[in-house]
């Protein structure tokens, strides 16, 4: 798991996110954990495509292509939080 957030597997275990399915069935989100989550990925997919982006100037593919999966992942646990949304108070 990873630290900074249990609910997310750590990238460097092989974890893997839990399925839409899996999520679509978590508790409602306190709005505050929610919008930090999301937070989280947005930044996460930021970072790597800023990191693929580098690396792919420097010739890098692979490096790049694995980057911009991390990217990709973010932005499926993003769209996946978006499911979650806490209702508006």
């Amino acid at each position: 798991m990873n630290a900074h957030d249990p609910e997310r597997p750590d990238p460097k275990s092989g974890a893997q996110p839990p399925a839409p399915a899996e999520q679509a069935a978590a508790p409602a989100l306190d709005p505050a954990r929610w919008i930090h989550r999301l937070r989280n990925e947005l930044n996460t997919a930021s970072m790597a495509c800023a990191a693929a982006q580098a690396v792919l100037a420097g010739g890098a593919v692979v490096k790049a292509q694995e980057n911009l999966e991390r990217a990709r992942g973010a932005c499926a646990r993003a769209a996946a939080l978006l499911e979650q949304a806490p209702p508006r108070g």
